[in-house]
């Protein structure tokens, strides 16, 4: 399907097709936009890119955060013309800070409106870089703000942990996440302990919480946890 050609194309990533279809039905009411594309994780994103151009990618959280898309950076390299931004339900100031740092254009918080999903997609294409948290209903913010002072302080955690740490809150007992990630149970259960004292928690509904804060996870998940 063609489309005209002063339309900004949009891809859309979202582990949930009724989520896509949501935002697909929203983008097509704007005017002079469309969404060329869309994506269920990571690798599919990498994927399509590699025969569909965009100007925006909107990214769910859960796929930003995970082991496939280590470096949003390197989205920006392979494909410099792409504006990446983030969607998440959390907004802490450190995960968004690591998200800048990494090339995100932008962050909007799912409690936004149908107004500012427009906004955050014309700020994109126009490389303005934002940020509208939870916190700050309505009011977009210079993403300078937000890393600020803080842009030099070490993220908390190393991508990989950061995948560990997703897949712990998710269910997985330190066996599945080995086999997953095609590494020795010694080494998710190093990691494990490192993720504990970085995050200052001592038990594992402590990680569910800092999963949820740093917007790897959208819910408390009810699986059985070692």
């Amino acid at each position: 399907m063609k489309y005209p050609t002063d339309n900004i194309r949009v891809l859309l990533v979202d582990e949930h097709r009724l989520v896509r279809s949501a935002i697909r039905y929203l983008i097509e009411t704007f005017d002079n936009m469309a969404v060329v594309a869309e994506a269920s994780s990571a690798h599919e994103l990498l994927a399509v890119l590699a025969c569909q151009e965009a100007d925006v990618a909107l990214v769910d959280a859960t796929v930003a955060s995970s082991q496939e898309l280590e470096s949003l950076t390197r989205l920006g390299e392979v494909h410099p013309g792409l504006q990446v931004v983030v969607l998440s339900a959390y907004s802490s100031d450190t995960y968004i800070r690591r998200l800048l740092r990494e090339g995100v254009c932008g962050f909007l918080h799912k409690n936004a409106d149908v107004h500012d999903l427009e906004t955050a997609i014309h700020k994109a294409v126009q490389g303005d870089r934002f940020v509208l948290t939870a916190m700050e209903p309505e009011q977009f913010i210079n993403a300078a703000s937000v890393v600020g002072e803080g842009s030099r302080q070490e993220t908390p955690l190393t991508p990989r942990q950061s995948e560990v740490l997703r897949l712990v809150a998710t269910g997985f007992r330190n066996k599945a996440i080995a086999e997953q990630l095609n590494v020795s149970v010694k080494t998710i259960e190093t990691h494990r302990a490192d993720i504990m004292r970085r995050l200052g928690v001592g038990h594992t509904a402590g990680l569910v919480h800092e999963a949820i804060r740093l917007g790897l996870i959208s819910q408390p998940q009810t699986t059985d946890l070692p």
